[in-house]
Order: C-alpha cells, then sequence, then structure tokens
C-alpha cells in the first residue's frame, strides 16, 4: 500500500527533483531497535553547510529518537545521495535560531501546538522563539 510520501520520494529519486529539491531531502537511516532501513521526505533549512529539521509534534512521531546518539545516514540532497552523519540539536538557544530561520524560509509554517496561525504568516518574538524551543526538536544532518 502506498503512503503519502511515496509520490514524494519518487519525484526525489527521479530527474524531475528540482522541483522539490531546495526545501525537502531524503533521510535514509537504519532503526536503532528494528534495524530496517526507513526513507523520510524531510524539509530542511541549511546554515553553514550543515542541514537541520524541524520534527514539528515530535511527540507524535519517533523517527528522529534514532539520533539521540549521533548516526550514519544518508541523504538524497538536489539529487544525490551523500553520506552523512544526524544527531539532535541540544542546545536551546540554537533551537531558537533554527526555528527563526524556518519561519523566514517557509512562512507559513508554523509552531506546534499553536493552531490559530495556521494557515496564516507568523512573525514570532524571540521570547515566541525561545518558549518554543524548549520543546522543540531539531536535527542536525552534516553532510561528509
Amino acid at each position: 500500500m502506498a503512503t503519502p510520501n511515496t509520490p514524494i520520494t519518487a519525484v526525489l529519486r527521479s530527474p524531475f527533483h528540482g522541483m522539490m529539491s531546495r526545501s525537502l531531502l531524503l533521510l535514509t537511516y537504519e532503526g536503532r531497535r528494528s534495524g530496517k532501513e526507513y526513507t523520510l521526505p524531510l524539509q530542511y533549512v541549511e546554515d553553514a553547510g550543515t542541514l537541520y529539521v524541524w520534527a514539528g509534534a515530535a511527540d507524535t512521531k519517533t523517527w528522529w529518537r534514532n539520533f539521540s546518539t549521533p548516526a550514519a545516514v544518508t541523504i538524497r540532497l538536489r539529487g544525490k545521495d551523500v553520506l552523512a552523519k544526524a544527531y539532535l540539536v541540544d542546545d536551546a538557544q540554537a533551537r531558537a535560531r533554527l526555528l527563526r530561520a524556518y519561519m523566514d524560509r517557509y512562512p507559513y509554517t508554523t509552531m506546534s501546538g499553536r493552531p490559530k496561525f495556521v494557515g496564516k504568516r507568523w512573525h514570532p518574538t524571540d521570547a515566541d522563539l525561545a518558549e518554543a524551543a524548549a520543546s522543540t526538536v531539531m536535527v542536525a544532518i552534516e553532510p561528509g
């Protein structure tokens, strides 16, 4: 049975990836307990050569838990497979800065738990970001 991610994954692996590659990557990793290989399309921002993925509504997801310790992954980035290392961003100030980068790059993205902003541009204050960063999960991916 196809999942909603199947068509996105297919496009990102095709010669037509350019229409999505500027904002999406494919993350392939091994499950820490199952040992199975998983591939997810994820939205990212880039800062100084490191890619960052915001695990929105993290309490409802489990994929990011595989990176509580750094792990080797493969990413499909702009049409090429790249070996990388993925890990959780521990520093709340760094997460707040990265949330601001997400807001700037994807202005209709909203903070989890703030449904009143869905579909609207939200210009968070530094205090909003600091509050949100306390419970935000951000995964860093370092290519190479």
